[in-house]
């Protein structure tokens, strides 16, 4: 064998003083960059993970397998997970140990607090702390009386968010009323730490006697407050309002106001016995506001800007009393009858009058005007401020 020297490597021999030292320096540099990668490798390897453990509680039987690097557990019988403040039961699961996936199925149930959650089939992914339900999902919250349904959700676990698909429903119980309230539409959005319902396409709303139909809506379970967007409609008994947006406050036992913003329009039905006709009121303004007493009946019905009001009986369709101004208020007796009109703003009316002595066309204007009904008719007019009036006899 061959020995080599400096003298084979004259360069070398004649530097070597010189490129010994820079040959270290570049040894220790090579050395401390793999020591702080390896430590960066480290540092990644031992951050905490963020997640919550899935633990095992139980399972009657566990058939584990092993293939191409992946542990796999097939769970029967009693299986149960607790995963942080989340309880999951089935008959039967497959979790996949590595990845953090666990698919359940047959009589699964979830508890979260006051909450059950319960459909045929779950897929639970740790990783994204996402559960996906299909098939009969049932969401109650216990705390807040609430009922939702669908076909296919999904479920986030750490912000308690909830997307539903295939005819999606929230129900809302009341103890003090056998009537619920219920919303549909074609997909639902719930925030549990809102506790916000947003619901979209073709929702309908129901509550008793109230129908409502809109494009979209958000709902608030508990403070009972709904917003209706697109094209809302509410049909309450046989009362009806509409506009460009409509807001509505729900009470223990029913609707108790609804406010109506942009192109707002009324109809106010009264079928009462006293009158031996049916009456309709139609009222329109650029917003409208309508308040409901305990015992279910209209309480008032305020109008503002632009308030226009026409009444008419269905025997009568052509004798039309009609009154406008800035504001209008009609007020509704206990049994629902009308009770007054009042018009403030540049107040004007037109009204047939029918008494026993006095029959005909009361022509009216001023700063306000009020109408007292008796019986569902026009019994007699006041002007105040700036007033004027015509009455025209029926013989006339």
């Amino acid at each position: 064998m061959r020995a080599y020297s400096d003298m084979d490597f004259p360069e070398a021999g004649r530097s070597g003083s010189r490129l010994r030292p820079t040959f270290i320096a570049v040894l220790l540099a090579a050395a401390m960059t793999m020591v702080a990668y390896v430590n960066v490798g480290a540092q990644k390897r031992t951050e905490p993970d963020k997640n919550p453990t899935l633990v095992l509680e139980s399972a009657d039987n566990n058939e584990n397998s092993y293939n191409n690097g992946e542990f796999m557990s097939i769970l029967r019988g009693n299986v149960v997970f607790v995963y942080d403040d989340i309880t999951i039961r089935s008959d039967r699961a497959t979790w996949w140990r590595n990845e953090g996936r666990v698919y359940f199925e047959d009589s699964i149930r979830i508890r979260r607090g006051s909450q059950m959650l319960t459909c045929d089939r779950m897929q639970f992914i740790r990783q994204n702390n996402r559960i996906d339900a299909f098939g009969r999902f049932i969401y109650v919250d216990t705390a807040e009386q609430a009922r939702m349904s669908g076909e296919k959700a999904t479920y986030r676990i750490d912000t308690r968010y909830c997307t539903l698909d295939g005819d999606p429903r929230l129900v809302k119980y009341d103890t003090a009323s056998a009537e619920t309230l219920t919303i549909s539409g074609l997909r639902m959005f719930y925030d549990d730490s809102l506790k916000l319902a947003t619901v979209s396409d073709s929702v309908v709303i129901t509550k008793g006697s109230l129908l409502a139909r809109c494009g979209s809506a958000l709902y608030y379970v508990d403070s009972g407050m709904a917003a209706l967007r697109g094209v809302p409609r509410v049909t309450y008994d046989i009362h009806q309002v509409a506009g460009d947006s409509i807001d509505m406050k729900f009470g223990k036992k029913s609707l108790r106001s609804a406010s109506v913003y942009g192109s707002a329009h009324g109809v106010y039905i009264d079928t009462s016995g006293a009158m031996r006709d049916t009456s309709f009121t139609h009222v329109w303004g650029d917003s409208l506001f309508m308040s409901v007493a305990d015992s279910g009946h209209l309480d008032s019905l305020r109008v503002c800007g632009k308030a226009l009001s026409k009444n008419y009986t269905a025997s009568r369709p052509d004798v039309v009393n009609q009154a406008g101004g800035k504001i209008m208020l009609i007020s509704f007796l206990s049994g629902g009858d009308v009770d007054r009109f009042r018009i403030w703003g540049n107040a004007r009316s037109t009204y047939f009058i029918e008494e026993n002595d006095s029959r005909g066309v009361n022509e009216a204007t001023g700063d306000s005007i009020t109408v007292v009904f008796r019986q569902g008719k026009a019994s007699f007019l006041n002007l105040a401020g700036s007033a004027r009036g015509l009455f025209y006899p029926d013989d006339i």
